[in-house]
């Protein structure tokens, strides 16, 4: 199963840098936009497995993209990106359920592509669980 990844940053140049380098992973499809009131609407009518969205963002700020997103579903990892941070920020994206954080500028791209395995590595396992459990109460 290929998992849909959804970036979302007001940034262009960060946009393009993430979906070269993810696209090239043939375990995930790569969808973007610089737009997070549009960012939502594709959760709406699509099912996006991993979010990595900026928080500074004009129209809507990635926190409230974040609670928005999960209460469409709340098995998306959401992967939090920003060039500002504060122990604040931190702790209400952990707290409205973000999966992860990233500090911009990427010193690494091999760091982001290890938190996006991590996520990844969660879904599959939360797919299993649930198979199991469906198959459980067939039974």
């Amino acid at each position: 199963m290929k998992l849909t990844i959804l970036i979302v940053d007001d940034e262009i140049e960060i946009v393009k840098t993430l979906t070269r380098f993810l696209e090239i992973d043939d375990r995930f499809i790569i969808k973007s936009t610089i737009n997070p009131i549009e960012a939502l609407n594709i959760v709406k009518k699509e099912k996006i497995h991993i979010l990595l969205t900026d928080i500074m963002m004009p129209e809507m700020d990635g926190i409230d993209l974040l609670t928005q997103v999960k209460s469409v579903d709340g098995l998306t990892q959401v992967i939090m990106m920003t060039a500002f941070s504060t122990v604040s920020k931190v702790v209400t994206c952990l707290g409205r359920g973000a999966n992860d954080y990233i500090l911009k500028p990427f010193d690494n791209l091999e760091d982001v592509q290890t938190i996006i395995d991590l996520s990844a590595s969660k879904i599959e396992r939360w797919t299993r669980v649930l198979l199991q459990s469906k198959h459980r109460e067939i039974k």
